[in-house]
């Protein structure tokens, strides 16, 4: 009976443990998006949204299908980096 509520308060402390670190303030999802606006290309539309530290990734398709990742600062806008996306 001990070893059950042992292991109960065990796997409790632990869920509440890892929920308090999730909304954290310094946890990254949580940091606001300062930046006015995202330019993507003429022809291209917006297909996903993600955000990672300090950056908020944008899956593109343009007009011919071809799919595009594309990392932008969150804090001014600007476009980091693009890659192509391929589905297999």
């Amino acid at each position: 009976m001990f070893v059950l509520i042992g292991g109960m308060v065990v796997v409790v402390a632990a869920m509440v443990i890892r929920l308090a670190a999730f909304g954290s303030p310094e946890s990254p999802e949580l940091v606001p998006v300062s930046a006015a606006e995202f330019v993507l290309p003429a022809g291209a539309e917006a297909v996903a949204l993600g955000r990672g530290p300090g950056e908020v990734l944008i899956l593109t398709r343009d007009k011919a299908g071809a799919e595009t990742l594309r990392v932008f600062d969150a804090a001014d806008g600007t476009e980091k980096s693009a890659t192509p996306f391929r589905r297999e």
